[in-house]
């Protein structure tokens, strides 16, 4: 078990990473988040399709992944400039040591990079304590929003919006 996040590593993850994260995020959401969620369907063609729209990180500890989180641009050509943050998670033992804030760190850094205008993620409907968390970062709930790919089996999600200023 690790004690430090100093000694867990993020870098980008390649689509060398797509099985240890389907499984990692599959992990991370076990006796989590409620038996419905995607998560617990995580597939490695999903993890795929997300790497070629976007980007993708890994938490790493001695080669071993134990947090992940996903920028993917939006799948309306009408939402230019919109991407969307997925599947964030961290196995238990390494939460409440700033993995995630590291991870949410990196999908900051690369969303300026694209030149992104505006980030959405969806909050599971069950789960409204994590909107609150997510503030932190920027975000902020839109009610009038729809996420992009919901799950058909859930109630919406909460979608959470955080606009970001493109400097030219």
């Amino acid at each position: 078990m690790q004690t430090e996040s100093t000694q867990v590593q993020i870098r980008r993850a390649t689509p060398a990473d797509a099985e240890a994260i389907a499984r990692m995020v599959r992990q991370a959401w076990a006796d989590r988040v409620a038996p419905d969620s995607s998560g617990h369907q995580e597939t490695v063609e999903r993890v795929q399709a997300d790497l070629e729209r976007g980007y993708a990180w890994v938490a790493l500890d001695r080669g071993e992944v134990v947090g992940t989180v996903r920028l993917v641009r939006h799948p309306d050509p009408r939402e230019r400039g919109v991407w969307e943050v997925r599947k964030l998670g961290v196995l238990p033992e390494y939460r409440k040591q700033g993995v995630a804030h590291r991870l949410m760190e990196a999908v900051a850094r690369q969303a300026f990079e694209v030149r992104a205008r505006e980030l959405r993620l969806a909050v599971r409907h069950d789960q409204p304590k994590l909107l609150k968390w997510y503030t932190q970062f920027g975000f902020s709930y839109e009610p009038s929003l729809r996420y992009s790919t919901p799950n058909p089996n859930t109630p919406p999600p909460f979608v959470m919006v955080r606009k970001l200023e493109v400097l030219s």
